[in-house]
């Protein structure tokens, strides 16, 4: 099932796509006129209608069946976030991606140390040791905490802040907690998952190289919390647990395709994510964990870079997209 906010004004109500009309419909309209009583959180609320699970796809499905019947409260909603994360926790997915942008941050770098980098693994057939994740990408997943009030809806405007020259983006999937979890077991924690979304993790690369090689907390602060960006479509977690393994993926720019991946080859799993850090401390309804980048999802790994005014699409299949133009740096021309 897939999810949208619709917002008029003050009014926040949740929209479902109607598969068979290719339509969404306004449930909280949809229910003041076909069944008053169903008013509530689960028309009003993405959060609550992904945790009402199976009531809360009838609900919704039962509902746009009349509304498209009759046609009342069909809608078109404008690009906007689905909901508001209370926080943000951003994994490391993929080891092919990591390997990849550290060989380009080296090349472009440390260009002198690259005839070393390159002569070793032509012998050793193996990737240079530095250049891979840290020991502990092995034994459980890694993340950073990164800042949920930056996260721009899609169709905004990614900004380019002062202090960077040198924008990216990545390409990403979020899942949405839904219900407390504590101290669960991966299975447990997969559980607590109720939706999945497009996400794109905007990085500034030449101060990731500074933060990386000067930062007292390495190269994820200034370097990631200025903005991000989230697709306005939500895919409920039981149409896109059963292919994660397998979601073909691209990043389109002014038309371009700039490249195409997949979700295959990911260390760890979104239930591994949610239990990881869920030790100890409680996660709840409303905290977003991203997935880390898709292998040749951002142009670090491509050698090719955004600039501002060129309009940006992150897409993966059967769970949506996200598209953004890109912004003049700071104090300059639009």
């Amino acid at each position: 099932m897939r999810l949208r906010r619709v917002v008029d004004g003050d009014r926040r109500v949740v929209a479902v796509h109607h598969e068979q009309s290719d339509s969404w419909v306004d449930l909280d309209a949809a229910a003041a006129v076909f069944d008053h009583s169903a008013r509530g959180p689960l028309t009003q609320d993405l959060l609550a209608l992904l945790a009402a699970r199976e009531r809360g796809r009838d609900l919704a499905l039962g509902l746009a069946d009349r509304a498209v019947a009759d046609r009342i409260a069909v809608t078109t909603p404008a690009p906007a976030l689905p909901f508001d994360p209370l926080s943000l926790r951003c994994f490391l997915g993929w080891e092919e991606h990591w390997v990849q942008a550290a060989h380009h941050i080296v090349r472009r770098n440390l260009p002198a140390a690259w005839p070393f980098i390159r002569a070793y693994e032509t012998v050793s057939r193996r990737t240079f040791p530095a250049l891979r994740p840290g020991p502990a990408f092995a034994d459980h997943p890694d993340y950073y905490t990164g800042n949920h009030r930056t996260i721009r809806p899609d169709g905004a405007e990614l900004p380019w802040p002062t202090y960077t020259g040198l924008l990216d983006y990545e390409l990403e999937f979020g899942v949405i907690v839904d219900r407390p979890v504590c101290d669960a077991t991966s299975a447990e924690a997969a559980a607590a998952i109720g939706g999945f979304v497009v996400f794109d993790d905007v990085s500034a690369r030449d101060v990731q190289w500074e933060e990386q090689r000067r930062s007292s907390f390495g190269p994820v602060v200034k370097t990631k919390t200025f903005a991000s960006a989230m697709g306005s479509v939500v895919v409920t977690a039981d149409e896109i647990l059963p292919h994660l393994d397998d979601l073909a993926a691209r990043v389109v720019v002014d038309g371009e395709t700039w490249a195409e991946t997949s979700t295959a080859g990911m260390r760890w799993s979104p239930g591994d994510w949610v239990a990881y850090a869920a030790r100890g401390e409680e996660i709840g309804p409303g905290e977003l964990f991203t997935s880390g980048t898709l292998p040749s999802g951002s142009g670090l790994e491509i050698d090719r870079w955004i600039q501002p005014g060129q309009t940006l699409t992150l897409s993966i299949d059967r769970i949506g997209d996200v598209t953004n133009r890109v912004g003049a740096p700071a104090g300059g021309p639009s």
